[in-house]
């Protein structure tokens, strides 16, 4: 265990190499790359093996703006879809104060967003959308809260808003954490009631391993919806992805 914690902490040592001393000499493209890899090694270092059901987006469409969003259960959710796609994440207000993880957040241009304030929510979508216009991928999770994971809460439209602006397509996916011995649902990566962040980071540590299952639907174009419809049938695809992972 304690080496455990020793790799990761050299993992958070690299991370802040990558993105103090790195990133300004990097291309957009080498960027979302390091992204990518230190997200991978890092998911090996808390013993999140990552097991795709369906074939992720391809390499070539990396340089395709696309607004990602998937059902929320933990903060190991962020490290799993930037293997996938390295993107721009948009994160609750609070993970400005994590430990660490924070300043790497921030360092990363994270889009911070205080769910109870419509003044935020409005920033937020001027802040997706400057990220669109410069050709990064978005990512985030319209519940506004974690779960268990055994279902899809109803979407916010806020985030749909940008998708719709910029005429860019969503890319909807499910994630789903279980036991790599059962395949039953594994709560130990959930992110949920008073549990803090240290927490449920000792937590994730001291299992055994976890999979975390992706699934990854097809794309969906915006072009004639609403916000709101937008989405709705976003919502559909994710929760439609969850049951097949749970079959």
């Amino acid at each position: 265990m304690l080496l455990k914690y020793l790799r990761l902490i050299h993992a958070f040592g690299h991370a802040f190499w990558i993105l103090w001393i790195k990133f300004p000499k990097l291309s957009k493209e080498r960027k979302l790359e390091a992204i990518k890899d230190w997200s991978q090694k890092t998911l090996k270092i808390i013993g999140i093996q990552v097991v795709h059901e369906a074939t992720p987006p391809q390499t070539e469409s990396i340089n395709i703006p696309r607004l990602l969003v998937a059902n929320h259960v933990s903060w190991v959710d962020a490290l799993i879809i930037q293997t996938i796609q390295p993107s721009i994440f948009i994160a609750k207000s609070e993970v400005r104060s994590w430990p660490i993880v924070g300043s790497i957040a921030k360092a990363c241009g994270v889009v911070f967003v205080d769910r109870g304030s419509p003044s935020s929510a409005r920033r937020m979508v001027d802040d997706v959308s400057s990220a669109l216009h410069h050709g990064y991928c978005v990512a985030g999770f319209p519940e506004g809260t974690s779960s268990e994971g055994h279902v899809v809460s109803l979407f916010h439209a806020n985030l749909f808003e940008a998708a719709i602006n910029h005429n860019i397509q969503v890319q909807p996916l499910a994630i789903r954490y279980t036991n790599p011995q059962t395949g039953a649902l594994c709560l130990k990566a959930a992110f949920i009631g008073d549990i803090g962040f240290v927490q449920s980071l000792h937590q994730v540590m001291a299992s055994s391993g976890i999979h975390a299952k992706v699934h990854v639907g097809a794309p969906l174009s915006p072009e004639g919806h609403s916000r709101r419809t937008l989405a709705h049938l976003s919502h559909k695809s994710v929760s439609s992805q969850l049951e097949l992972l749970s079959a």
